[in-house]
């Protein structure tokens, strides 16, 4: 299906925003060598003190913040090590790669973590460990309890992400199952000095909640895990050893994860060096540049994305009849999808973003006028090798001819397949940032007039 003029711009404000977000760009711009001083944001640790720098970088982006380490600093390293998903990785100068799982751990994920708490463990109080963290390290460094093991923490997970559990709740459950998650990995990195940037993927860029965080204290508790469970209704389905283990630890027969001002964390410092407010800004500079009026969305998108539909459709109404011409709605977050109704049945290949997508084309359709992008800047959008999709006023006609039923496709979550049969996928492969999902809705009002 050709795009309209409206929905190639939208391409380009996405593929500039991706470009301004990358993780290396990121790490350069917030860890610098001076004055003999390792430099991140305010904290400074004198270089000439460090007898070994050990490098841990897990996530997406991984190799992209493991490249962009000082010269100065790799110097001092005695190891290197990033785990990355299986597809995204590529080497590095003095690095060893391990390929992990993602969205669901594997084995390999808990080879590579067990790997890594070995490394950090043999550091002395003279040493330095440096962990750059980008979103996906959640499953990417998993090492489940011995209690609870690998198949339980799998259908744990796939039952949180089936039912729309956020990002924030699904980590205050992980970091309380984890050997690593929750401030753990520090821990065993002591008495070394522990310095972690962290590339946000997150609404509100809490550390605790990027990657489980395994380097910073977890202010939340087991109870706090049980709640969430409870409150998205799937405590009844988590498996026994799940809840056996979060219950234990609610009766407080099993320590909780180190909190604010555990001493064993004293010597830990953290940052987050870009995330969703970087891609928000980015993207509003591009569409500027190309001549569009833009406004923003003062809070990150949240929620289920069938509740964004009435809304993003009642901020097109508005700015169409505001009659300034050209406009896009730039918003930023991470939405959830609910699969719950559809799980005992055969669900299609999609993500959230790809699954407003199709909403969105049904929503808009015959409104040649208007045109929507939604996609995840890390390449990927659930399990699949799409970042999300593109569509406008025409794609519902177009699925049409393409004899795809879109209201099956949606009731199947099939969004991958259908979008795929109209060239309304967006895919960019690794793209070396995860700063959460963009969302972009550009309509052209009465007074329109392309800009050359």
């Amino acid at each position: 299906m050709a795009r309209t003029p409206l929905a190639e711009d939208l391409v380009s404000i996405f593929n500039e925003a991706l470009a301004a977000s990358h993780a290396g760009k990121a790490v350069e711009a917030r860890l610098q060598v001076s004055s003999g001083a390792i430099r991140a944001g305010r904290r400074a640790i004198a270089l000439d003190r460090v007898e070994r720098v050990g490098i841990i970088a897990v996530g997406k982006a991984a190799p992209a913040m493991a490249e962009a380490v000082p010269e100065a600093i790799r110097e001092k390293m005695s190891f290197g090590m990033i785990v990355t998903k299986k597809g995204y990785s590529r080497e590095v100068d003095g690095f060893e790669i391990r390929e992990a799982g993602h969205p669901l751990p594997t084995r390999s994920s808990i080879r590579a973590t067990d790997e890594v708490v070995e490394l950090v463990s043999e550091l002395s109080e003279e040493d330095l460990l440096l962990v750059l963290i980008s979103g996906g390290a959640s499953a990417l460094l998993t090492s489940p309890v011995k209690e609870v093991g690998l198949n339980d923490t799998i259908a744990l997970t796939k039952l949180m992400l089936h039912s729309g559990v956020d990002i924030h709740k699904m980590n205050v459950v992980r970091s309380h199952i984890s050997r690593v998650k929750g401030g753990r990995l520090a821990v065993a990195a002591a008495p070394a000095s522990v310095l972690t940037l962290a590339l946000s993927d997150v609404v509100g860029d809490k550390l605790p909640a990027i990657g489980g965080g395994p380097t910073v204290a977890d202010p939340s508790r087991y109870k706090d895990a049980i709640a969430a469970l409870k409150k998205a209704g799937i405590w009844e389905e988590t498996p026994e050893s799940v809840q056996e283990y979060l219950d234990a630890g609610n009766r407080g027969e099993i320590p909780e994860s180190p909190k604010p001002g555990d001493p064993r964390l004293s010597r830990a410092f953290a940052a987050v060096v870009g995330g969703p407010r970087t891609l928000l800004r980015a993207a509003a500079r591009s569409a500027r540049q190309m001549g569009l009026r833009v406004r923003c969305a003062t809070k990150p998108i949240e929620g289920p994305v069938e509740d964004l539909v009435d809304k993003y459709m009642a901020r097109a109404g508005s700015m169409v009849r505001s009659g300034t011409g050209r406009e896009v709605f730039v918003a930023v977050g991470e939405p959830t999808v609910d699969m719950e109704e559809a799980k005992h049945g055969k669900i299609g290949k999609g993500g959230r973003s790809q699954h407003l997508a199709l909403l969105m084309a049904r929503a808009m359709a015959g409104d040649e006028h208007m045109a929507f992008l939604s996609a995840g800047t890390d390449g990927t959008d659930g399990p699949t090798k799409a970042a999300g999709g593109i569509v406008d006023g025409n794609s519902l006609e177009a699925l049409k001819n393409a004899k795809v039923d879109s209201e099956q496709s949606l009731a199947k979550y099939d969004s991958y397949t259908a979008l795929g049969k109209i060239d309304a996928r967006l895919e960019t492969g690794p793209t070396d940032t995860n700063v959460t999902d963009l969302h972009l809705l550009a309509v052209e009002g009465r007074t329109s007039g392309r800009k050359k």
